[in-house]
């Protein structure tokens, strides 16, 4: 099976990433994705962690920050099938 999407989650952010990775998509480190993604999951305490936003101009970003893996796997999926 292919992955649906591959998906940068910021490092702490496990419930998101068993999450992500049971729904089909390929979670990677944002550390070592470089900007071969297609969204990035943040905490938002600080949004510009790791230049991340500078190189997901293309891409989406979603602020994890109050949200649980369901309501950030319900954002992605509307967001990416755009």
């Amino acid at each position: 099976m292919l992955a649906k999407y591959r998906i940068a989650v910021e490092n702490g952010l496990t419930q998101i990433e068993d999450a992500l990775r049971q729904e089909g998509y390929q979670v990677v480190d944002p550390e070592e994705s470089g900007s071969n993604v297609d969204a990035v999951v943040i905490t938002g305490m600080d949004e510009n962690l790791m230049g991340i936003t500078d190189m997901m101009t293309t891409g989406v970003v979603i602020d994890a920050s109050g949200l649980d893996a369901n309501e950030v796997l319900t954002e992605l999926e509307r967001r990416l099938s755009r």
